[in-house]
């Protein structure tokens, strides 16, 4: 094993650590919020993948078009989600995240925000230093990966807990 696998596999590690001792601020997020879970990813696509249709939601999520049906319905309701008639059919109804959508994902994102800002204030000037170039690294690569269209829209892998998903997320804790 190179040198190289063996730094890679020594950063997966630590990345997986640190994902682990971060899931009670996650958890603790999700448990403040109003919404359920579904209703949680109906609201996250809306911001992060529009337009889409609650066909496109229905797909994604792998759920039914009556089960999106009651998620739209519910966050039209509380004045989360808006849908407007799509440019090119107007049968077709774009979902889109109003104010107060995307200001119930801040409150959500908001925990895990000051989590990290909690960490990072403990480095010391030569670790937070360090920190800052390799983050700027793992930046730079995202945005080639994500230039060349690799990024998988399915489901995360299984294949390991030591997900990116904190550093692709800007609400989401260290």
């Amino acid at each position: 094993m190179s040198e190289r696998e063996r730094d890679l596999d020594a950063v997966e590690a630590t990345l997986g650590r640190i994902q682990d001792l971060a899931t009670d601020v996650r958890v603790d997020a999700l448990v403040a919020s109003d919404l359920t879970l579904q209703q949680l990813k109906v609201l996250m696509l809306a911001v992060y993948r529009a337009p889409l249709s609650a066909h496109d939601v229905a797909t994604t999520l792998g759920v039914s078009a009556a089960t999106v049906s009651g998620l739209v319905g519910r966050l039209v309701d509380h004045g989360l989600l808006r849908q407007e008639p799509a440019p090119g059919d107007r049968r077709v109804r774009h979902l889109r995240a109003t104010d107060a959508g995307e200001a119930a994902l801040d409150q959500v994102a908001r925990f895990q925000v000051q989590h990290r800002r909690e960490l990072l204030v403990r480095l010391t000037d030569t670790e937070l230093a360090a920190l800052r170039v390799g983050l700027t690294g793992v930046e730079r690569a995202a945005r080639e990966v994500r230039a060349a269209g690799q990024v998988a829209a399915a489901a995360p892998s299984t294949a390991s807990s030591s997900s990116f998903s904190w550093l692709s997320d800007p609400g989401s804790a260290v």
